[in-house]
């Protein structure tokens, strides 16, 4: 035995107490809100109407964990009540923060990263709800008539629902294909539409392609947000619940003195949260949960063997340094994975946009100039019409151009989770 021997072994054997003791003190972390003046609120939300401060507050006080979420409640709140431009406005900051969480900085790489705990990750939202905070953006350039934007909003939205995470899926978001399609049609672009069409077809084979004199596009949301709800040893499981508090999943419209006509139901909003690509799923972070559960076994294992063999070192005699050495060495490998297991925090994160509908259900129709009286109706399993649910609006055809007419059954619904 030489004294570089001992050495090494009391080097190592320091070196994995060391890591052993901030193993064991590893804590969950908290985020903490960031503390905004109530001047800089008034600077910022002054100028909100007063049904939208509380909201455009809440994008400040939470900060940036919180800020994208709360951009989407914001701007779909206002979508309802008219705010055009604030809408605008609050979704485009969203995409905007949603689209920078795939550059090269740091932000980005830690809302990616293995080691990040997942409830302190900046808000982006699941793939379903990027795409839907596109759809709306799409929906506000069609209302305007600005039907490139619309496009690319569109296609942004089903880009999202083939890049989900680092996977990479087929695209059956068929609510964004169909309206990408009819942004085309209204453009002039025929052939562009018709290849869209063809493609919602795919997913939706019921689905009947709009007329070429259609320019009237009746959309009607039903239900309330589906939910994230975490599951699985330590929360690390994140699994999707529809919606709860309604009844409606059909909708119908009345055109002036027409009989009524029923809406195609085009998406189901909950499948596009539980599935990727196609394909149906029950539960996320596996992978992250895996693999603490595989080092935490691992760095287990290593330790009993350091343990032992540093028990026996004396039986060796002349050779116990080497020994207690190398069982240093072992155990400070077993550590190292316990900690690295440590830092791989599965915690699902249960955030979620509350305020976003159960389905989507769409309607095109050709439509003389002059005024249009419709009335939308929301029915439940069994057909019966929910008569407190139902939206009566006037609007005017214009000579040229298209119309965009835009119902909810649930307005102003939020679950106020965190």
């Amino acid at each position: 035995m030489t004294s570089s021997t001992v050495r090494l072994g009391g080097r190592l054997i320091l070196c994995g107490g060391l890591c052993l003791a901030l193993a064991g003190c590893y804590q969950r972390k908290e985020y903490k809100a960031p503390k905004v003046a109530a001047e800089v609120l008034q600077q910022r939300c002054g100028d909100q109407p007063a049904t939208l401060r509380p909201l455009c507050e809440r994008v400040y006080t939470e900060g940036a964990r919180n800020a994208v979420l709360n951009q989407m409640r914001l701007g779909l709140r206002a979508m309802e009540l008219g705010y055009w431009d604030e809408s605008e406005r609050a979704f485009d900051r969203a995409i905007d923060q949603i689209e920078a969480v795939y550059a090269d900085h740091e932000a980005a790489r830690k809302a990616r990263s293995l080691y990040y705990e997942e409830g302190l990750k900046d808000f982006k939202g699941e793939p379903y709800e990027r795409c839907m905070a596109y759809y709306y953006r799409g929906l506000l350039y069609l209302r305007e008539g600005d039907f490139d934007n619309a496009r690319a909003s569109f296609k942004g939205g089903i880009l999202q629902d083939a890049f989900a995470e680092e996977d990479q899926n087929r695209c059956d978001f068929a609510l964004l294909i169909f309206l990408e399609g009819w942004a085309a049609q209204q453009d002039g672009d025929a052939a562009a539409a018709e290849v869209l069409y063809e493609e919602v077809k795919k997913y939706r084979p019921d689905f009947e392609v709009p007329g070429p004199e259609d320019r009237v596009l009746i959309v009607a949301e039903t239900g309330t947000s589906p939910r994230k709800v975490a599951d699985g040893v330590g929360h690390s499981e994140l699994k999707f619940r529809r919606g709860r508090s309604f009844t409606e999943n059909r909708a119908r419209v009345a055109i002036d003195d027409r009989d009524p006509v029923t809406l195609f139901p085009i998406e189901d909003v909950m499948w596009q949260a539980g599935s990727r690509g196609g394909r149906a799923v029950d539960k996320i972070l596996a992978g992250k949960a895996e693999f603490r559960q595989k080092n935490e076994q691992m760095g287990t294992v290593l330790t009993d063997v350091s343990s032992t063999a540093m028990l026996s070192a004396p039986m060796w005699g002349d050779d116990m340094g080497a020994v207690q050495g190398i069982s240093a060495a072992v155990g400070l490998v077993g550590v190292m994975q316990m900690a690295a297991a440590a830092k791989a925090q599965p915690h699902a994160d249960t955030r979620y946009w509350d305020n976003l509908p159960d389905a989507v259900h769409v309607l095109t129709v050709a439509a003389d100039a002059g005024p249009m009286q419709v009335r939308v109706e929301f029915q439940d399993e069994n057909d019966t019409v929910l008569a407190d649910l139902s939206r009566e609006k006037t609007c005017n055809i214009a000579e040229s151009g298209s119309t965009l007419l835009w119902f909810r059954s649930r307005e102003g619904v939020f679950q106020d989770q965190r």
